[in-house]
């Protein structure tokens, strides 16, 4: 039983330690558990402020009004802001004061012109410029009875007149233009970010034509001649008209037929043009050597045979010290991936490390180079005879002498 006791004893101290807190927070606000930051500010009249009027930023409340008191010299009245721990006041941010709701509570609301710092610290002052200010409600009564004074009662009464005669039975049409002003405002605010844009580069666009006007020139001149050359080819225009709404109609339907399609061949496509795009050089290579070689392969067929020629002569080559094994030995061995023939002029490199690859990925193991032996290359190989030619020439030379003895 003890030990039930001893384990609720845990399980309330434990949720106490979260909720106390928690709750004290709530209350009193964060700057229970924190110094608050101390900001002052200097305005000509203090509107109706008092101590705990709340303080807002960009409307979020974040701290209260400390104290509200003239300044020394009597000529304003100093406002004194204590903000919770840790609020970060951007330093050109400016104070209002500003009614908080419909009631007309009031409560100074700080407004930043950027979200980056630096940012005000405790003790500095923050700007409260008179023009942003609200207007008091004796001066702004008192404003409104020297206007409503001014007013002759007699215009006022004409002017209603005239009103009425000129608006009479034309309620159908003013609902209409109100209606259609709410349509074309909703629009408008739609379209806000577009029109914004749009003029924006609308006066880009006019500066640039403006110090352009010798090239506007010359582009309206191009456009003229463009459009009557239009003109002049008008016949196939119209062709084009009749003829394209068909095609576009078969290019659509086989797009529907293979839709699916299209999605798997552009996934496998973003997977194989980087692979290409690094081997540039490879299929440029490639594409010069293919043609090249098929030309002269063309060129070995004789009818319906084809004729190679041995050349006898060679230029240098490659040599790697390896140890030969003896005929018959057909025990496997593990290749040697290390060996590879230095680039140099006239030496046939041959296999996929020659090849360009991006990154040298071809020699990227090669380590041991081979040994370059050999004769230079020659200009005019000899030509070694194949076992038909041979047989040919002795033909030719045993004709050749009979015809002498004869």
């Amino acid at each position: 039983m003890r030990r039930v006791v001893l384990v609720q004893l845990i399980l309330f101290a434990v949720i106490a330690a979260m909720v106390v807190p928690f709750g004290i927070t709530y209350v009193l606000g964060s700057r229970v558990f924190g110094d608050p930051v101390r900001l002052h500010t200097t305005m000509s009249d203090a509107f109706g402020l008092t101590a705990g009027t709340s303080v807002t930023y960009r409307g979020v409340l974040i701290g209260r009004v400390a104290a509200v008191a003239l300044d020394p010299d009597g000529a304003a009245a100093r406002i004194e802001l204590d903000l919770d721990p840790g609020t970060r006041i951007p330093r050109d941010s400016i104070a209002t004061v500003t009614m908080g709701t419909v009631a007309g509570i009031q409560n100074v609301d700080i407004y930043p012109a950027t979200d980056t710092g630096p940012y005000l610290q405790d003790g500095d002052a923050i700007a409260a410029p008179p023009d942003r200010q609200p207007v008091q409600m004796d001066e702004f009564m008192g404003d409104a009875a020297k206007l409503l004074e001014r007013v002759d009662p007699a215009a006022v009464r004409g002017l209603g007149t005239e009103l009425g005669a000129a608006f009479e039975g034309r309620g159908p049409d003013l609902t209409g233009m109100i209606d259609d002003g709410d349509r074309l405002s909703a629009l408008l605010e739609r379209q806000a970010p577009q029109l914004r844009s749009l003029l924006s580069h609308t006066v880009d666009l006019v500066g640039t034509m403006a110090r352009e006007a010798d090239s506007w020139e010359r582009g309206t001149a191009a456009a003229r001649t463009f459009t009557a050359q239009l003109d002049d080819n008008s016949p196939v225009l119209v062709y084009l008209v009749d003829r394209s709404p068909a095609a576009l109609t078969r290019t659509r339907e086989l797009l529907d037929r293979y839709h699916d399609t299209f999605g798997v061949l552009l996934a496998d496509l973003a997977t194989v043009t980087p692979i290409l795009a690094d081997r540039r050089g490879a299929l440029a290579a490639g594409l010069e050597a293919i043609p090249e070689g098929l030309g002269k392969l063309e060129a070995i067929v004789k009818g319906d045979r084809a004729e190679f020629a041995l050349v006898a002569t060679q230029g240098p080559v490659c040599n790697y010290d390896t140890e030969r094994r003896e005929v018959g030995d057909l025990r496997p061995t593990e290749p040697n991936l290390v060996l590879y023939c230095p680039p140099g002029p006239d030496i046939a490199q041959r296999g996929s490390r020659t090849a360009p690859r991006p990154d040298d990925l071809g020699l990227q193991n090669a380590t041991t180079p081979g040994t370059v032996i050999g004769p230079p290359m020659v200009s005019d190989p000899v030509l070694v005879p194949t076992g038909a030619e041979a047989l040919d020439q002795w033909n030719r030379l045993l004709e050749e002498l009979e015809d002498g003895e004869r």
